[in-house]
């Protein structure tokens, strides 16, 4: 059968190919094919009908037509029965029905099966096949309609033998030794089958018997004649009828004596003839019937047994060596085949079962011959007297321990997988080909804050960022077209609504025929690395810019100088001051990631290259903490630069009367935006023509607006040096 179902063309039917089968699909398909007892699956709302052998060779001739169709209307005459149970079963509901019968088409002799509907749910909790497994108790139920076919048999013959009696139906008969003749009335003729009188030549009574039995009565008869054997005497023989029919019969006769001691001799025979053959028809009927049914029980199970009504004393009538000896158990049964610890179990099953009178029905361990521990399924059944009491138990026991063996280690496979998966930093997953999730790591239900019933199938969808689930699926359907690894990244959205990046890494598992039949895949949370990667990138346009920027300085500060100085030790004296002073703007801000450049922080670098001698309390910083632009820092401080080193050479701090004081502050301007206020005020100064027309005025009044899109003035009188700088923040 696992061949016909690789085979079949199941795209035709509602389950479509194998290869988009689910695995829990594919697990009973697999356990149904492996079962050794009749088993079926019934699958999806069209009830389409995958079996095993067994149910293959039950099947007869319908077979393999029924295999793929609908089991509902393939099976009409069972719909009435059968549909009810699916739609039970289908809900989620374990169904067993008891001794269901089974008609192929008429053709035979309808079969009967206790049937359990087992329903097979998906990862989701729906359920998409139903498991439906048949114990052929055809057997049990012929055994019992026989048996109860030969009680009522028995019943009836004992009732003839009763009418019998009363109406004097027992034939008599005597023999006379000295004529060697019978005499017979008139129903020991009719039983007889010889023709009636009071002299009838021995000769025709051995005739009339059966010549296997013949010797037996001339034996008996023989005895009752010996003066020392026993004259109390019956017989059970057959006498054959002039029509060639058989008579079964019971002889009872008795010797009449007379004489003493050695003398003593027989002088007639009185007997009495009944006619058995019903009886032992019956008989013979009731032992066929128990060997029918011990055939039976033998074929369908691994052992049969008899329990007391109480379950105290058990008499095992046959097994195939499963359990660990063969002897008859009284009393210690539960001790010799249970583990202490199942016995409990077993006990209250045993106790709810004898109170209502009902078949048990249960799994347990039990030690088997070859001394390891096994399991058996195990249903008995109560048989009743007269009076409705138990009158002992009649069960059979299968061994089952392959598959609880089987069910063991995929248990424990899938307890390991899925600690290993849920230690991972990862989310871990599986789909079907057509991206419908069927399993999820905990992870992915702890970040994303759905359930199992909202993630899979397409519910997964929902955690993807809008923009990016089109792209996904696209990147996932390459995996079915070309059966390759790919990766991809996308936004997942986070319990509190937030969305981060993760790298999915996925590939496909193919099926024996090569076709995909999973996608397994590995999500990796890749946010913090784009985001360092967006700020290097942020950083390198910002170097490169810098630098450009820096050149241009450079330059500009040649220029400037050289037209002042021309090539002479003052350009160079100079222009290494600016350079140095541009070294220190560039110190500080290869640390404005960790620490923010500040308008304090610039004014103060220029001060502290100008040595500590020239602070001496005449210069008043005054101002709060007010972070720069990184953008604005290089231009800004050139300005400073200039300012202080004027003031260090012409302005306040040239002379030992002048004062210098540098105060600023924020404010939000019209628009709402941000600006900084710097002012610059020297006094006690002496005016230099340097001072009116050089380099750093044209820095203040030119660049500045231009570059950093500042107000600025710069009033020099005889005595004070006012410069005032207004620029924006962001």
């Amino acid at each position: 059968m696992a061949g016909r179902i690789r085979a079949f063309d199941w795209s035709v039917t509602s389950l479509g190919p194998i290869a988009g089968w689910t695995w829990r699909l594919k697990i009973a398909v697999e356990v149904t094919l492996a079962n050794p007892l009749v088993t079926y699956a019934v699958c999806g709302s069209g009830r389409i009908l995958i079996y095993n052998d067994a149910t293959a060779a039950m099947l007869g001739s319908m077979h393999p037509h029924a295999l793929g169709q609908s089991a509902s209307t393939f099976f009409s005459a069972a719909r009435a029965v059968m549909e009810p149970l699916y739609e039970r079963a289908f809900t989620g509901e374990a169904v067993r029905i008891d001794a269901q019968p089974v008609e192929l088409n008429g053709k035979e002799r309808p079969r009967a099966f206790d049937l359990v509907l087992t329903p097979i749910g998906e990862e989701d909790g729906r359920v998409t096949c139903v498991q439906v497994t048949g114990f052929d108790v055809s057997g049990r139920i012929a055994a019992e309609q026989e048996r109860d076919r030969t009680v009522e048999g028995l019943r009836a013959s004992e009732a003839r033998l009763r009418l019998a009696l009363d109406a004097s139906r027992m034939g008599v008969w005597t023999y006379d030794p000295a004529t060697n003749s019978f005499g017979v009335d008139a129903r020991a003729a009719e039983i007889t089958g010889v023709a009636p009188g009071g002299a009838l030549p021995a000769s025709s009574i051995w005739l009339a018997a059966h010549s296997e039995d013949r010797s037996l009565l001339q034996a008996r008869l023989a005895d009752m004649l010996d003066p020392q054997g026993d004259h109390w005497n019956e017989a059970v023989a057959r006498f054959v009828h002039p029509d060639g029919t058989e008579r079964w019969t019971q002889a009872r006769a008795h010797s009449v004596l007379a004489g003493e001691g050695s003398q003593r001799v027989a002088l007639r025979v009185l007997g009495t003839i009944l006619d058995i053959t019903e009886s032992k028809k019956a008989e013979a009927d009731l032992r066929q019937s128990e060997q029918r049914f011990r055939a039976f029980v033998t074929a369908s199970s691994d052992a049969i047994y008899r329990m007391s009504a109480d379950w105290s004393e058990l008499q095992r009538l046959g097994d195939r060596g499963i359990l660990a000896d063969r002897t008859v158990q009284t009393g210690a049964w539960m001790d010799r085949y249970l583990r202490p610890e199942d016995q409990p179990t077993v006990q209250a099953m045993i106790a709810q079962a004898a109170s209502a009178k009902t078949a048990v029905e249960l799994e347990h361990r039990v030690h088997r011959a070859d001394g390891t521990l096994g399991w058996v399924y195990s249903r008995a059944v109560p048989i009743m007297n007269e009076c409705g009491e138990v009158r002992e138990w009649l069960g059979t026991a299968s061994d089952v321990t392959a598959r609880k063996l089987t069910e063991e280690a995929l248990r424990e496979s899938e307890k390991r997988f899925r600690a290993v998966a849920n230690l991972g930093p990862d989310f871990l997953w599986s789909s079907d080909p057509q991206g419908r999730a069927t399993w999820f790591s905990e992870r992915w239900y702890t970040y994303t804050g759905q359930s199992e019933v909202e993630a899979l199938g397409y519910g997964w969808h929902e955690a993807i960022h809008h923009e990016d689930r089109e792209p996904t699926m696209a990147r996932f359907f390459s995996v079915v077209e070309h059966g390759k690894v790919f990766s991809h990244e996308y936004r997942i959205r986070r319990q509190d609504g937030s969305y981060r990046w993760f790298l999915v890494r996925a590939g496909p598992i193919h099926d024996e025929t090569g076709q995909i039949a999973q996608c397994y895949g590995a999500v990796t949370d890749i946010d913090d690395l784009r985001k360092l990667q967006e700020r290097q990138a942020v950083m390198v346009d910002e170097l490169q810019h810098r630098t450009r920027n820096l050149l241009t300085v450079v330059r500009s500060i040649a220029q400037e100088t050289m037209a002042q100085t021309g090539p002479t030790e003052r350009f160079r004296a100079q222009f290494n001051d600016r350079l140095a002073a541009l070294s220190r703007v560039q110190s500080l801000l290869s640390r404005s990631d960790q620490t923010p450049v500040t308008i304090r922080t610039l004014i103060q670098a220029e001060f502290d290259a100008l040595g500590p001698a020239v602070m001496q309390g005449r210069v008043a910083l005054e101002g709060p903490t007010v972070s720069l632009r990184k953008g604005d820092v290089q231009t800004l401080a050139l300005a400073i630069h200039e300012l202080a080193t004027n003031a260090r050479k012409y302005g306040a701090l040239s002379n030992d009367q002048g004062e210098l004081w540098v105060s600023w502050d924020s404010y939000t301007d019209e628009t709402g935006k941000p600006r900084l206020a710097l002012v610059w005020l020297e006094e006690g100064i002496s005016p230099a023509p340097e001072r009116r027309n050089g380099y750093g005025r044209k820095l203040i009044e030119q660049a500045l607006p231009y570059a950093l899109r500042a107000r600025t003035s710069y009033e020099l009188s005889d005595s004070e040096l006012r410069c005032t700088i207004d620029l924006p923040l962001k």
